[in-house]
């Protein structure tokens, strides 16, 4: 996903908005199981980036067998 946003805001409101911006993203994506990576540049020049990697997936547990040796006694 590409989102791109024009507007007519002054660069240091810009600056100031960008950052309210990287934090909703985040605060919205950080509810989905999803990785992302959100990076702002505003037209002064200031980068903003956040990134959270794919969660590790949970370890299965594998049950447990028994044989016919630990059954005998």
């Amino acid at each position: 996903m590409d989102i791109r946003l024009v507007s007519s805001l002054t660069n240091d409101d810009e600056d100031r908005f960008a950052s309210l911006v990287l934090n909703t993203m985040s605060e919205l994506l950080g509810r989905t199981a999803a990785a992302y990576t959100v990076r702002i540049v505003t037209t002064a020049g200031k980068v903003l980036q956040q990134s959270r990697p794919q969660p590790a997936a949970k370890p299965v547990a594998l049950r447990s067998s028994r044989t016919a040796m630990d059954t005998r006694r």
